[in-house]
Formats: C-alpha cells, structure tokens, sequence
C-alpha cells in the first residue's frame, strides 16, 4: 500500500470531512436575516424590519430591494451592487446620501427615495451615472431647493415624482437633459413663479402638474415647446391672470385645470378669454373674484362687450417677445389692472373687393375626452422632440390700402354679420394656417393637416371661417 494512502486511511474522520468541504465550490451568499428572497427574478425584500442600516449580505445578483418602511438613515458608496434593476427606499429616515452611492448601478431603472422627511438637500451628482433610469419618486420630503445640475445625464427618465415637497423656486434649464419625460409632477410645493425657461428641453412631456403651489405668475413663454403636453394642472394656486400667449404655445392640450384661483376679470384676463373662445379642451370653471360686479361669474361665460371698455390687445404672435412693454409684469401677466399692454399702431389695409357670402354654419363643437391624469406610458421616445421652427409672417400681395377702415382680413374667411352667427366672441386677431398672413396676426403652427378657425377683428363685428369649412375671401357689406 502506498504510504500517502496509508495516512490518509488513518487520519480522523472529521479532518477527511473538513477536506471534502474545502474542495467544495463558494455557497451563494444566503438572504439576510429577517428578509425573503425570490429566485426569478433575483429579489430582496426586507420591508418594515426596522432596519437602521442596508444589510451587508446582499446576494449580488439581486435585481429587485424593497427596503421601504424602515429606519435607514445614511446611503454610503458601495452598498448596492451593480446588477439592480429596482431599488425601493421610501418612508424611512434617510437624511444623507453620500456622493457616488449611486454611480455604479448603470442598470437600474426605477428609484423611490420618496416620504423620507429628514431628506433636505442633495448633491449635484446624487444621480450620475444613471443613463438608464426611468422612474425617479423624490415626493414628500423637505427638499427646499434642487441643483442646477441635479438631473444632468438622464436621459432615459420618463416619470420625475417632486410633489409634496418644499420647492420654492426651479432653476431655468433644470430639466434640460430630460428629453423623454413624459410626467412631471411638481404640485404641493411652494412654487410662486414660472420663468422662461425652466420648462426648456422636455419636448416629450405628456402632462404637467402645478397644482396646489402658490403661484402668482408665470411667464408668458414658460410652457413653449411642450407641443406635447395633453395636460396641464394649474388649479388652487394664487394666479389672478395668465398670458394667453402662454398656453398658445400648447397645441395638444386637451385637459386644463385652473379653478380655485383668485382670477381677476379685468382687461388682464382679457388674453386668456380670447384663448378659451377658440381653445378645443375640457377646461374646470374659471370663476372670478375681481371686480365686484364679475365676481361668481365663469372668465368663459363673459361676452366681448365685458371689454369694450379695455385698450386694443397688442397683436403679438405667438413664439416671439413683446417689444412695446419688457417689464416684468407684463411678461408675467401680473401687471395692474390700470396698465394697459402698448398699444398697436393702426392699420389701414383692408379686404380686397370681393363679392360677400354667408357664413356657414356648423362649427365643429369643442373636443371632450375623458382620461386621467394618471395614466402609464410604457415606451420610450429616443428622439427629442423637434422645436416648432420661427416663421415670419408675409403681408398677402391681395392686401390693399384703403384710407378710414381699420380692417384686417385673410383669404378664405366667411364673413358673419353678428357674433352668434359665428358661435363664438374672438376678441384678438389670431389664425392658425400655413398660408401667409398678415403681420399683424398671430401665426400658430397647426398640429393637424385640416383646416382651423381664424378670426378678424371688425369694428363691432367678425369676420370668421367656421370650423373646417372652406370659403371664398370675404368683405364686410358695405365695402364691396
């Protein structure tokens, strides 16, 4: 017999025993105390242990941790392995999170770190790395403010909870990396003013919601680009007025919330009922609370002679700045009610001798869809949306001058001898149309490949083409 068998053969049992375990492969890490484990897929789930800390053991397979409803006060590089698809944190107590800690996770898809009230601030490169991040829940904590640079690189976000927080003021550009989100939810906040450009580069957004802030103004390009947004929530804030150039700027709107606040019915809101007049969405009620005399009524119900009293509305078309007043209020759509927007210079160019028809009636009555604002979109766009391209208005070659008729006026319009004929009051001149137009009027880019109303200011009348039927130029009786 050999002799290296022969010692083996007289060894003790329990030292062959320890050399069969050691020529054994490494276990897999076993599930942490007091959390279940799930095989396909890899989940982790360790809720309401009353854990002060992430367990040390985590498989590193793991693709889904719930560690929600815990005591978790601090997040440290290095705790989460790279495999994570999922990563639940809400309601714990969570006051720190260390820079990096979430750099490596270049899977992850969703992360809740919503109702951690002891939450206040966060670093600029809380989220670096995370290109592949869909959902980010930041909700019901005590952030105060956010970076510049907070959302920098996440370019696959498509949801971005910052309800119920503290936020008194977002940084112009904030969300300019986000070019596929398509919900934002921002009400509950402390928010007073919406500037030019905080809104800039999310050309995917679907629906906006503003409510329950404290908002006195927004600036009247705050909403350009958003040609996608379906809905916008802007109800039970502080507004007394709002630009209509501001949701002119929105062709896909189709819900729009702006009750409980404290509208003033004056030559302010002015712009916003010429809007409502030619606007196809599902809109609450509008009521107002100034002047005395308005006061109780519904801003939609009011009629054009409720402003015959108001100076001439500055014919600005959409996309472009005011120039006659660059005050802030007025761009904010806060100025007193005693200060008039400037005042456009008269014109004097007028409908071409054609012979008159009749309106046509039929207008195609305003569009209601019934839907949520909660609903789930499950694709991602991998294309910013397009900027609606600056187009200059032509004045039409049939245009002439004719002295002591300040008329303006556009091919193919039907000409309507009273308001009721026409079903609508349009205060300002505004065409929605690809053809040329007067510069005076406000030129809209249509988001359908069918016709749209255009309205013209006359004298105490309207020349207007109802809905999508086509007509001859028009002319006012008495001119032609």
């Amino acid at each position: 017999m050999l002799p290296g068998l022969r010692r083996l053969l007289q060894a003790p049992a329990s030292a062959c025993l320890l050399l069969m375990l050691l020529a054994l492969p490494p276990a897999a890490p076993s599930c942490p105390m007091l959390c279940t484990c799930y095989s396909s897929p890899p989940t982790v789930s360790c809720q309401a242990n009353n854990f002060s800390s992430v367990p040390l053991s985590l498989p590193p397979s793991t693709q889904r941790l719930f560690l929600q409803n815990n005591l978790i006060r601090t997040l440290r590089p290095g705790t989460f392995g790279p495999s994570l698809l999922t990563l639940w944190l809400f309601s714990n107590n969570l006051s720190t999170i260390y820079p990096g800690t979430f750099r490596h996770l270049q899977a992850l898809e969703e992360l809740d770190l919503g109702d951690n009230r002891h939450l206040r601030s966060l670093e600029p490169d809380t989220f670096q790395g995370l290109e592949r991040l869909q959902s980010l829940h930041l909700y019901r904590c005590q952030l105060s403010s956010l970076p510049g640079t907070i959302f920098r690189g996440l370019v696959s976000l498509q949801y971005l909870y910052l309800q119920e927080n503290s936020l008194l003021h977002l940084q112009d550009d904030l969300f300019a990396d986000l070019a596929n989100l398509s919900h934002l939810f921002l009400h509950g906040n402390r928010l007073r003013l919406l500037t030019e450009h905080v809104f800039r580069g999310l050309g995917s957004l679907d629906r906006l919601l503003l409510h329950g802030n404290r908002l006195q103004g927004v600036h009247r390009a705050a909403f350009r680009g958003l040609s996608r947004l379906t809905i916008l929530y802007l109800f039970n804030n502080s507004l007394a007025s709002l630009p209509g150039e501001a949701l002119a700027d929105l062709p896909s709107l189709e819900f729009l919330r702006l009750n409980a606040n404290p509208w003033a019915c004056d030559c302010r809101a002015r712009p916003l009922w010429a809007w409502f007049q030619r606007a196809r969405v599902s809109s609450s009620d509008v009521t107002c609370a100034t002047p005395p005399e308005r006061q109780g009524r519904d801003l939609r119900a009011l009629r054009e002679a409720d402003f015959q009293a108001c100076p001439p509305a500055s014919p600005t078309r959409p996309g472009s700045r005011a120039r006659g007043n660059s005050s802030s209020n007025h761009l904010y759509g806060v100025a007193d009610a005693g200060a008039p927007p400037p005042t456009p210079p008269p014109s004097t160019e007028i409908c071409p001798p054609k012979t008159r028809r009749g309106a046509r009636a039929g207008t195609r009555p305003p569009r209601m869809t019934t839907g949520v604002a909660t609903g789930v979109r499950t694709s991602v766009g991998s294309r910013r949306a397009p900027a609606l391209p600056a187009r200059r208005p032509r004045t039409p070659e049939a245009l002439r001058s004719r002295p002591g008729s300040p008329v303006l006026c556009f091919a193919s319009c039907s000409w309507c001898p009273t308001t009721s004929d026409c079903g609508a009051e349009i205060e300002e001149a505004s065409v929605r149309s690809p053809l040329p137009v007067h510069p005076a009027l406000r030129l809209r880019p249509q988001s359908r490949p069918r016709p749209w109303p255009c309205w013209f200011p006359f004298p105490s009348q309207l020349l207007s083409f109802p809905g999508d039927q086509a007509s001859s130029p028009c002319l006012p009786p008495g001119l032609s």
